[in-house]
């Protein structure tokens, strides 16, 4: 891995994945926080290909960095 790549990484806030936010597709919430594409779907989470947005956002109650 470049060192480049382990600065634009993140951990997802729900499993703790590690994840580029940058190149695969996942949730931002909060100020800094994100959701992998597992954890976002699986909390309610719907995107639309089509338009490259998050039709209903994920539930991100009880997470760590949750701000809602």
């Amino acid at each position: 891995m470049h060192r480049s790549e382990t600065r634009e990484l993140t951990v997802c806030a729900d499993c703790g994945a590690e994840i580029s936010a940058s190149r695969e597709r996942s949730y931002p919430f909060a100020e800094d926080a994100v959701l992998c594409w597992t954890c976002a779907t699986r909390r309610g989470g719907t995107y639309d290909e089509q338009h490259d947005r998050w039709i209903d956002a994920p539930a991100t109650g009880g997470l760590p960095r949750d701000e809602a």
